[in-house]
Formats: structure tokens, sequence, C-alpha cells
């Protein structure tokens, strides 16, 4: 892996899109099965037997926000978590091949520049000679 081309990398990555483009409806949040109890003083869950309800939570700016998933939707739901969670590793790794794709582009382009550099031809240097000859055929006249 550590000898991939830009290319692979970046066949890697097109296919990663094609998946993310695929994706299907998502939720963001964590789905659970909370114990409640409902307050109805002859209830069983006032004698310790709580109910059981399916929420959906996720934070919003640090404050945890819990949104109750009716009886019909539980599955749906439950399959949206999931579909969130699979679309933000997918993006985690699209995002990852990115970075190395440009970490990989800078070495190659630095490599190269440094082989330009290497590769030019330099000029001799005059000697006193040299800058003899050429005042002389320069004389104003």
């Amino acid at each position: 892996m550590r000898n991939e081309s830009i290319a692979t990398l970046e066949s890697r990555r097109a296919a990663l899109l094609k998946r993310l483009a695929e994706a299907g409806p998502l939720v963001q949040g964590s789905y659970c099965t909370v114990k409640v109890k409902c307050g109805k003083p002859g209830c069983r869950c006032s004698q310790g037997e709580p109910h059981q309800a399916c929420v959906l939570t996720r934070k919003v700016r640090g404050k945890t926000v819990t949104v109750h998933v009716p009886r019909d939707l539980r599955s749906e739901v439950e399959a949206w978590a999931g579909q969130y969670r699979q679309t933000m590793k997918l993006i985690r790794d699209i995002s990852a091949l990115s970075e190395r794709i440009i970490r990989l582009h800078v070495r190659t382009s630095r490599a190269a520049g440094q082989n330009r550099a290497r590769s030019r031809p330099t000029r001799p240097k005059c000697s006193a000679e040299c800058s003899d000859s050429t005042s002389q055929g320069s004389s104003p006249g």
C-alpha cells in the first residue's frame, strides 16, 4: 500500500464515491431501547416493571436530543441509523484517500522538481581570458 500510484488511489476513491452515491435513507443518531415509567399509579411500571420505548438520540450543540420512535417505524429507523454510520465511514475513507493523493502528489512533484534541477545544463564560468576577449570586440567606434 505504501507504493501505490496516484491512479490506483484515484480509482479506489472513485469506487467509494460510487458506493456513496448508492446510499439509501439515513438519519443521524443512535437507535436504542430505553426503560421508562409512564407515571400512572396503577400501572405495572410503578411496581418496578418499566415499559420499553425506542428512541433516537443525537447531540446538538453538546446537548442530547431524544426523539421517540413509533412502533411501526422501529425497523426502518434502526436501518437508517446504521446507514448513517456506514455513510460516515465511507466519507472518512474517501477523505483519507484524497489526503493520500495530495501527499503523494506533493512528493512526486518535489522529486520531479529536484530531477529537473539536476538535469539542467550548467553554464561554464568565464575566466579572465573570456572577459578580455569580449571587451576587445565591443570597443566603441
